[in-house]
């Protein structure tokens, strides 16, 4: 592998203080969208061809042009991006956009504003592109020989975990030097938990140290990982039987991939979004929202609802069918 590292300036990291806390309220017409987040502009969607930011309201902040391709969204904390996968541009929530030199392959936001943005490259497997909170690229490490499938900087914006198809590699982006890997075939992503790594496979976790060291595995036994989340240093995620679907279960695990809870939502999990303290899943039989100890909050129906999203004030927004509906019960 070869890592290039480009600092014209030192890397700044900025915290973000903003609380993310947007209350929505009643419904609107936001159109079909691919994806969707709650950010602390309101809220930001993607769909091929275009990306739309409204207030709380419902009124139309921006709209910016995407490729005609498979839309996605990336958040972290109160800040969400939105790209086409093929595409060039990333779509920031404050309606500002990075232009990518080539295809984008995926991208991932922290809360304090860095992107790890992973791309096609000439020559090599894939490059990944560090931005700060400025939007300005500080650091770019490009993969020779193993695939490029993610990647993400940590929650203190020091460090970058990549995966490939050979594993998790781990850098400081104050520094070219390789700080280790942890050899794992066949994981679909990555997260961190607070200062660890967890890649996820298709049927369980690992989790190791941001020098590549093992700390913790769980495997669900020939089970199906499904949708997933993070709450401070938990990982949330689905398992279920089948990998065509079907009603399974939430597990709460810590970051040492020990089980601490679990949820039975009671239908198939058409969506998981978590938030602050919280989680929300959503069924075929409505919304419902659990604490960290993964007790039940609120339960409420959503007809017409493919998305089920948090406001960080306790409440909920539903969307689907191309409208928004605010469901602010607070319990």
């Amino acid at each position: 592998m070869k890592k290039t590292l480009i600092f014209a300036f030192a890397l700044c990291l900025i915290l973000s203080s903003c609380t993310g806390k947007t209350e929505f309220s009643g419904s609107f017409i936001c159109g079909e969208a691919d994806a969707c987040a709650v950010c602390d502009d309101g809220l930001l969607t993607a769909s091929p061809g275009s990306v739309k930011c409204f207030d709380s309201a419902g009124k139309k902040v921006f709209e910016r042009e995407l490729e005609l391709k498979s839309a996605h969204i990336t958040q972290g904390g109160a800040l969400a991006a939105a790209y086409a996968e093929g595409g060039r541009s990333i779509v920031l929530s404050d309606g500002e956009v990075i232009s990518a030199d080539n295809d984008i392959i995926c991208a991932k936001l922290n809360e304090s504003g860095c992107l790890a943005l992973c791309t096609k490259e000439p020559g090599y497997m894939g490059s990944v592109t560090v931005y700060s909170p400025e939007k300005k690229p500080v650091y770019k490490w490009y993969c020779a020989k193993q695939r490029l499938i993610s990647a993400a900087v940590s929650p203190d914006s020091e460090r970058l975990a990549v995966l490939t198809d050979k594993g998790i590699r781990l850098f400081s982006l104050d520094s070219e030097k390789d700080r280790g890997m942890l050899e794992c075939e066949n994981l679909r992503d990555i997260v961190w938990l607070g200062l660890r790594v967890c890649g996820i496979g298709s049927s369980g976790a690992y989790v190791c140290d941001d020098k590549g060291k093992l700390k913790g595995k769980c495997d669900f036994s020939g089970k199906i990982t499904g949708k997933f989340g993070v709450l401070d240093k938990k990982l949330i995620i689905e398992v279920r039987e089948h990998a065509y679907g079907g009603k399974g279960d939430v597990y709460i695990l810590d970051d040492g991939l020990d089980i601490k809870d679990r949820i039975s939502p009671g239908g198939e999990l058409w969506y998981l979004d978590c938030r602050g303290e919280k989680t929300a899943l959503l069924t075929q039989n409505g919304v419902s929202v659990y604490d960290g100890k993964a007790r039940l909050v609120l339960s409420e129906k959503a007809p017409g609802a493919k998305t089920a999203l948090l406001d960080g004030n306790g409440g909920i927004i539903a969307v689907g069918g191309g409208s928004v509906c605010a469901i602010n019960n607070r319990r």
